[in-house]
């Protein structure tokens, strides 16, 4: 009975195997193909089509896109060249004496120390890291 059984599964096996293989078509590397346009447009590059969005640009679309972004850009602008606050004068760095290796290090200048931990508290590091860094930077 047991070698019935596996004859049938065998012959079962096969007549499956064989009617998937008629009826789901070969695929072919050698198809031939007609169009050889292999090009991407974007709109970053140059050269071929005007590129509007997520399609090509129609006739006149892609200058009326250019003018719209223009005046998009240009909203809100006051035509005033001065700037809305005041610049601070920058603080001349802290000159040192040249070392000839018996010196200790000594503290950085304030405003260094204080900038440091300004930008990395602004960038959002925990405060083990800015204690490390202060540290190693001999911040106070």
């Amino acid at each position: 009975m047991s070698s019935k059984l596996m004859l049938a599964v065998f012959v079962t096996a096969v007549l499956v195997t064989s009617i998937a293989a008629v009826t789901i078509p070969a695929a072919s590397a050698l198809t031939s193909r007609s169009s050889f346009n292999d090009n991407h447009y974007t709109a970053l590059y140059p050269g071929g089509p005007r590129i509007c969005g997520d399609h090509i640009c129609a006739p006149g679309e892609y200058d009326k896109m250019q003018q719209a972004l223009g005046q998009a850009q240009m909203k809100g602008k006051t035509g005033s060249t001065t700037p809305s606050t005041t610049p601070t004068t920058p603080t001349p760095p802290t000159t040192m004496p040249p070392m000839t290796g018996n010196e200790t290090t000594t503290m950085p200048a304030t405003s260094v120390c204080d900038s440091v931990k300004a930008i990395l508290t602004n960038a959002g590091t925990s405060q083990d890291v800015i204690a490390k860094v202060m540290a190693d930077l001999s911040c106070s």
